[in-house]
């Protein structure tokens, strides 16, 4: 099972993936890509509020250091086939990896699944009270691990 999470180039409905990353529930395997917008063909829209308030990603850094969607699209493509994937916003980051694969003229092979399936239904109000307190990075590594590490404990009755 795999946490994943993803930064976009902001909130509106001409926003991108950004930065994608994801990383087991056991905290043994992760993957983390910035995401070279130009190589989308017309991905132009940029929010400078979402840089500079919450994830701290420039259009520069992702056009500079960022994979191209076709091999980020691979790599997403090979988890999903294998292994379940649990997203906190499930709902949001379908919508990053919809955009991700019509980029490269594809559908997502599988459907992001609800954090809260990660664990028993017993647990699943004490997931969503940890859920609301903790302050995130809004790095997509980091997330995946800060929302790993926490359905860790709500499993295990932390």
């Amino acid at each position: 099972m795999f946490v994943l999470d993803i930064e976009a180039s902001g909130l509106e409905d001409e926003s991108y993936p950004i930065e994608i990353a994801w990383c087991s529930l056991d905290g043994t395997e992760s993957y983390s890509a910035l995401i070279n917008p130009e190589t989308a063909g017309d991905w132009d829209y940029w929010d400078t509020y979402a840089e500079t308030a919450i994830h701290g990603l420039s259009r520069e850094q992702c056009r500079e250091e960022g994979e191209s969607v076709v091999t980020v699209a691979r790599a997403v493509e090979k988890l999903m086939q294998e292994e379940p994937v649990f997203s906190d916003a499930h709902w949001q980051d379908q919508k990053w990896l919809d955009r991700l694969f019509e980029a490269v003229g594809k559908r997502p092979p599988a459907k992001l699944m609800p954090l809260d399936q990660a664990v028993p239904p017993d647990k699943r109000f004490d997931l969503a009270v940890r859920l609301a307190t903790p302050t995130r990075p809004h790095r997509a590594l980091a997330d995946c691990q800060l929302l790993a590490q926490i359905v860790r404990e709500v499993r295990a009755g932390a």
